[in-house]
């Protein structure tokens, strides 16, 4: 079975996420015959021990536009795909279920949303031949899956289509390390684009300034690229609050996995501002290590803390709710603590992509 995933945009960090796992965990678990088609964007790495067996093939840049340069490989090799894996409700993934239910009638196709709350922006009821052809062109999909339980409930009341709830998740390549919670320290931390408006690191600073004076033995540990434009925001913070320069930590980009982890493993809370996410990833990272959760109220929220059973949830943009959360959780030794544990187990039953991608082989084979 010939399954490709095309997705012009894939560079190394993408394989060990969805965009990546998906087909490899078919690949190594249930026997597919995995690839990845995109654009050479920089090496692989991963390709020699995260993810072996996985293979790419590279997409010509015939023209350098995104969709036509797709199109001509799709054209191309379509007969040679059983199943083609797209992402996103786009007028790109559109035209390529399009073209390839035209050309290959018993190939399936399966439609990942990857979808944050602009999905409910999408009218699936709209008039017009436009309208009528994207009904028709999704109903053609043999799996249509979305990431959360509140915009697959919203799918399904809204739309006259079966969408199935298919979370994200991780792989620990079959070695499950169980975190102590001796090994913690009194940090927070934090992964991502720093200073991006989606993830809100104004707030996540502020946050913590309105807090600090209460979780004095805390540090907070900013992880990821941070945006040029930024910088100036950071040096601002700082001189307004020299006081915090020891307290506030901002590491960098960390691209080995293993010191990745290390850094997941010695914090005791993980926290994202986001004012919008299709899942994060990053929190099943935090979760498999232990971390309790304090997230805004983004679309995945309820999921990952299982409603607030293993964290807490504040609204996008509240600066004092989160410095609220701050001071409850880091103040509650005993209960970060007691679920150390049960916040693993849960991360391992609802999000670990082997049983993930079980269910997604079972829907292919339906």
């Amino acid at each position: 079975m010939n399954f490709v995933t095309l997705f012009p945009e894939t560079e190394n960090i993408h394989l060990t996420k969805d965009v990546g796992m998906i087909a490899y965990i078919l690949h190594k678990y249930y026997g597919y015959n995995s690839t990845i088609a995109c654009y050479k964007n920089g090496e692989y790495d991963y390709l020699n021990n995260e993810v072996k067996g996985l293979k790419i093939d590279f997409i010509k840049r015939y023209t350098g536009k995104r969709r036509i340069d797709v199109i001509i490989y799709l054209i191309k090799n379509v007969r040679k795909t059983n199943i083609l894996h797209l992402f996103h409700l786009s007028s790109r993934s559109l035209c390529c279920a399009f073209i390839y239910k035209l050309l290959n009638p018993k190939g399936q196709v399966y439609l990942k949303l990857d979808a944050d709350y602009r999905i409910k922006e999408f009218d699936f009821n709209k008039r017009g031949i436009k309208g009528t052809i994207k009904r028709w062109l999704m109903k053609k999909c043999k799996l249509i899956s979305i990431e959360t339980k509140n915009l697959h409930k919203y799918t399904n009341n809204n739309w006259n289509l079966n969408v199935e709830y298919i979370p994200n998740g991780f792989y620990d390549y079959g070695i499950r390390n169980n975190v102590n919670y001796e090994e913690k320290e009194n940090i927070i931390c934090t992964v991502g684009r720093i200073g991006t408006n989606q993830k809100a690191t104004e707030v996540l600073l502020e946050g913590f300034k309105i807090a600090a004076d209460k979780i004095k033995d805390w540090k907070l540990k900013i992880i990821g690229p941070i945006e040029d434009e930024f910088r100036s925001y950071i040096d601002n913070f700082y001189k307004e609050n020299p006081n915090l320069k020891e307290r506030i930590i901002f590491t960098g980009p960390i691209y080995d996995r293993k010191k990745l982890e290390n850094e997941y493993r010695k914090a005791k809370v993980f926290c994202l501002t986001s004012r919008y996410e299709s899942f994060g990833l990053v929190f099943l990272e935090a979760m498999k290590n232990g971390c309790y959760i304090i997230t805004s109220n983004v679309e995945s929220s309820s999921d990952i803390t299982d409603n607030k059973k293993y964290g807490d949830i504040f609204s996008v943009d509240d600066e004092v709710g989160l410095a609220q959360c701050f001071s409850k959780t880091c103040n509650q030794e005993n209960k970060i603590k007691e679920n150390c544990s049960s916040i693993q187990s849960y991360a391992y039953e609802r999000f670990y992509w082997p049983t993930i991608c079980k269910k997604i082989d079972s829907l292919l084979k339906k």
